[in-house]
């Protein structure tokens, strides 16, 4: 159910002149126990405009009582003046907390717009920090795979050349078994040996260096997926900044709306205000006049009264 209607202001305004209170929008607000000045306002003004007026042609006079007559004209007169002058205060009053609600909207605008900014900004920085862990994962992971191609191929080499070096003592043995000179096929085949030796240690040498060109590939692969896991965080992160950008912007547009609304309602309690001092100036000049119909009246009855006892001589 709504909390401001018609029915819920016209009540509470009832009830704050009942009670002896000004029935303005704050007033009224404390009564009904929240709702916008906004929403209020024009319903308050259609209320008064609504209640009854008491003017001087209202008053019914009393015929028996002449020095009544003129106390009336100028009681009503002055409280037709005080209810215009209450009324201007009232619309003053309301113009205020208006414009109070307006400058509430506006400072709630100009934060969302900073918001705004700041969100803004954090999504660059976290865009150009992720394309730069892009970059660098990327890098290291074309480096790390040339290092590899590079030490397979080193590998490859040894390998073959260990192969001839296999070919190449066979080949020896072979020529141990035509050759007569014993010795100087001894020898050969220990500088062959040794010439094995030291291949089969640069074999193991790039066994190891395999080894670690392995882990060194895990690494890269761990922190690849680790920079893709980062990737993919920052784009959810990029995405929920995305939607509370949006929400800002809706945020902000809902602000904007409302302060139009609120200039809105401003003008018209300006314009309000205006109107009530043109009745207050009114009033008092009617008061005046009655103040005066009421002193010559008194008088004519004065001179009428003072004139029965003759006639009747």
């Amino acid at each position: 159910m709504a909390l401001v209607t018609f029915e819920s202001v016209a009540e509470a305004a009832q009830s704050l002149l009942d009670e002896g209170s000004k029935a303005s929008v704050r007033a009224v607000i404390a009564k009904l126990g929240g709702g916008s000045p906004n929403a209020v306002l024009p319903l308050l003004n259609e209320w008064k405009a609504g209640r009854p007026r008491v003017t001087a042609a209202d008053i019914a006079l009393d015929p028996r009582i002449a020095g009544l007559i003129a106390e009336q004209i100028s009681t009503a007169s002055a409280q037709a003046a005080k209810t215009a002058e209450e009324k201007a205060a009232d619309v003053l009053a309301d113009a205020e907390a208006v414009a109070e609600a307006g400058r509430l909207a506006e400072s709630k605008a100009a934060e969302l717009e900073l918001a705004l900014d700041a969100a803004k900004a954090e999504i660059l920085t976290k865009s150009r920090a992720l394309e730069d862990l892009a970059t660098e994962r990327t890098r290291d992971a074309t480096d790390a795979q040339e290092k590899i191609s590079t030490l397979q191929a080193q590998i490859a080499g040894e390998r073959q050349r260990a192969d001839l070096a296999v070919q190449t003592v066979a080949k020896d043995e072979v020529r141990l078994q035509a050759i007569p000179k014993l010795e100087a096929e001894v020898q050969r085949l220990a500088h062959v040996d040794q010439k094995a030796a030291v291949l089969e240690a640069k074999l193991i040498d790039a066994q190891a260096l395999i080894e670690d060109l392995r882990q060194r590939l895990a690494t890269s692969e761990k922190s690849a997926a680790e920079a893709r896991e980062a990737t993919a965080k920052a784009g959810r992160e990029a995405e929920k900044a995305h939607i509370g950008e949006q929400t800002a912007l809706s945020r902000l547009e809902s602000a904007q709306h409302e302060m139009e609304s609120t200039r809105t309602l401003l003008a018209e309690a300006k314009a309000e205000v205006r109107e009530a001092r043109t009745e207050v100036k009114q009033a008092r000049e009617e008061a005046k006049e009655a103040r005066d119909e009421a002193k010559g009246l008194h008088a004519k009855l004065a001179e009428k009264f003072s004139q029965k006892p003759n006639d009747k001589a």
